[in-house]
């Protein structure tokens, strides 16, 4: 089993969290959302989280976080330390939707690097090209 945790500044996961479940529903049960607030300590969050993971070994933990290097991120960090935790920064939609319809064992270094490559590939510079002759709508 594992269960994905979404970790950002602000809104941004539980956002996050609500786009995943329009498109997957119930397959986003396994997901949980955390915002870090103006006044809160990540480290506290960070803490608390450890107490839940610990007890639960048998669980896979993966953490998304929003920024590499940011707060939130480096707080997770210490999680790292328990065999069954990864943490991933720079989170998007595709690198949950992925995580939640293609990998369903614990994930390998393989699974890893195609997780990343696929979450990168979705981050593309879109521009609509049209023809004199055509008309768009």
């Amino acid at each position: 089993m594992k269960k994905i945790i979404l970790a950002s500044h602000g809104d941004f996961s539980k956002g996050l969290l609500n786009a995943v479940k329009m498109i997957v529903g119930d397959l986003a049960d396994c997901v949980s959302s955390y915002g870090l607030y103006p006044g809160q300590s990540a480290s506290d969050f960070a803490l608390e989280l450890e107490k839940t993971i610990s007890e639960d070994i048998e669980c896979e933990y993966i953490i998304l976080s929003d920024l590499y290097g940011a707060s939130v991120c480096t707080a997770m960090l210490r999680l790292t330390n328990l065999h069954n935790v990864k943490l991933f920064s720079g989170m998007n939609l595709n690198m949950v939707l992925e995580l939640l319809t293609r990998f369903s064992d614990e994930l390998t270094v393989e699974d890893i690097e195609q997780l990343v490559e696929e979450s990168r590939r979705g981050i593309q510079s879109v521009t609509l090209q049209i023809k004199e002759e055509e008309e768009v709508f």
